[in-house]
This record gives structure tokens, sequence and C-alpha cells, in this order.
């Protein structure tokens, strides 16, 4: 575990590194939304998906991470609609229709 926490803080280095000399990269943002994410930093993750989904308004990860980070705050309104948007974007995406098939069901228990 100490391994993989020093490789995300080197890792979380470069891309504050990238980011800051290239601040239009959305990739940057959103590989580093997806560091944030792994490390459990998920209102940073959210901020980085936004930067990325500004610079970026189609990406299709930013999106999906969107809705994985709200699945996990168990956001799940929210998380359905990043599944929602992702699919207008992407029809055909396998894995947007089943992580929204996921969050209907979710709500449906909740429900009951």
């Amino acid at each position: 575990q100490r391994m993989n926490y020093q490789r995300y803080s080197e890792a979380m280095l470069i891309f504050n590194q990238v980011i800051t000399s290239y601040p239009d990269y959305a990739e940057a943002w959103n590989k580093r939304a997806t560091l944030q994410y792994l490390i459990g930093n998920l209102d940073n993750s959210i901020t980085d998906i936004e930067k990325t989904l500004e610079l970026e308004p189609r990406h299709f990860g930013a999106l999906s991470g969107l809705g994985l980070v709200y699945i996990q705050r168990n956001e799940l309104n929210k998380a359905k609609k990043a599944f929602e948007d992702l699919i207008k974007i992407h029809p055909n995406s396998p894995s947007a229709r089943q992580n929204l098939d996921l969050v209907n069901e979710k709500l449906h228990f909740n429900l009951i």
C-alpha cells in the first residue's frame, strides 16, 4: 500500500506539472480526476472532471467518471444524469447503458 501511495503521489506531481504548463489540455485534467478518484478525493475528482468537460464537453472518460464518482457518493440522480448525458453523446456505449441500468436499479430499490 505504501508503494501505491508513493506512485500516486508521484503521478499527482506529474499531472499537476502538466496542468500548470498546459492548462487547456483536457486529458491531463481527466487523468488527474481519475487519480483523485482512486485515492478517495471525490470532491477534487469532480472539480477536475468539470474542468475536463469545460475544455472538451464530449469527453467520454470524464462523463463516465462523473457518473462513477456520483455512484460512489450515493448521489444516484446525479449519476443518472451523467450517464444519460454520456449516452446522448455516445449512444452505442454498452458500458454507459450498463451503468445507467445499474443506477436505475439502485434508484428503484431506494424507492421500495
